[in-house]
């Protein structure tokens, strides 16, 4: 923070001032949104940039299970994007995910029956992503080290559901070893979404953050004690980091490594939510 210009440290003191209405503590943070930061400001862990990056990660979390199967497979990766490229594609594969491998959102699903509108949108928007900095753009560093390419990936969602229920396991290394887990279960991301917290056990913790809490008990998904194994195994080597898991029908996909959760801006539904959930955070943000 006392390396950065006076007019950017201004900006962000402004920025999360408004967003989660405290005063940040960045050099002695204590709140999860405040050692979110500290990471982005500090850290210089390169495995960040290999488990961010959409592409190298899977081949990562393959050699970490020493097995291929919960990853969601790849069609194609490319330095660029065109319309005929995906048209080729389509001739063989009925629907896919389009993303690029070094940013967070622009997801973009095309099948058939998409138009050509919608393609050449897909087209134009993941075009200038390529040239975006993201890493940049939301002072994550690890971002910026990640060569951009676009990922054409399976669909893997079932044809009778609208969306994916999120399994977002927040895991937090303790002082002896062990992992505490905070589960984040979005639902009906693609119509009306909203958000509820659970611990390992699938008890409902009363807090919130970004979206709405509507549902307080859930029903196991089949092998979640895997999704469990899975995301511990995954966070070894960090103090903290949020493991994304799918479970269809039992069966598990991995989606990616975030470490900066809600970039450090997401407000909780209280300054102690906030508190709490750093607390559970040992050791070196910057790990």
């Amino acid at each position: 923070m006392k390396k950065l210009p006076i007019y950017k440290k201004i900006l962000f003191i402004y920025k999360f001032l408004k967003r989660n209405h405290y005063i940040p503590n960045i050099s002695h943070p204590k709140t999860f949104n405040e050692k979110i930061n500290h990471r982005k400001f500090f850290s210089e862990n390169e495995l960040f940039s290999i488990c961010a990056d959409k592409i190298a990660a899977k081949e990562y979390v393959s050699k970490a299970l020493s097995s291929n199967e919960i990853i969601i497979p790849t069609l194609f990766s490319s330095d660029t994007i065109s319309e005929d490229m995906i048209r080729s594609l389509l001739k063989i594969h009925d629907s896919f995910l389009i993303k690029a491998n070094h940013n967070s959102g622009h997801i973009h699903f095309i099948n058939k029956n998409s138009t050509k509108e919608k393609i050449i949108s897909a087209c134009n928007d993941l075009s200038k992503e390529l040239r975006r900095d993201f890493g940049k753009r939301k002072n994550e560093g690890w971002y910026s080290k990640i060569k951009p390419r676009i990922l054409f990936e399976e669909n893997v969602k079932p044809s009778h559901s609208k969306s994916l229920t999120d399994y977002k396991f927040h895991v937090f290394k303790q002082e002896d070893g062990e992992f505490k887990i905070v589960l984040c279960v979005i639902f009906d991301r693609g119509n009306n979404p909203h958000c509820s917290y659970f611990d390992e056990n699938l008890n409902w913790i009363p807090i919130s953050q970004g979206y709405p809490c509507i549902v307080t008990k859930i029903i196991p998904p089949e092998n979640y004690s895997k999704m469990v194994q899975i995301a511990k195994l995954l966070a070894k080597p960090f103090n903290y980091v949020r493991i994304d898991l799918y479970n269809i029908n039992g069966k598990i996909y991995f989606g990616e490594f975030t470490f900066a959760d809600g970039s450090g801006f997401e407000k909780f539904s209280s300054y102690d939510h906030d508190l709490w959930l750093g607390g559970l955070w040992n050791g070196d943000p910057c790990d």
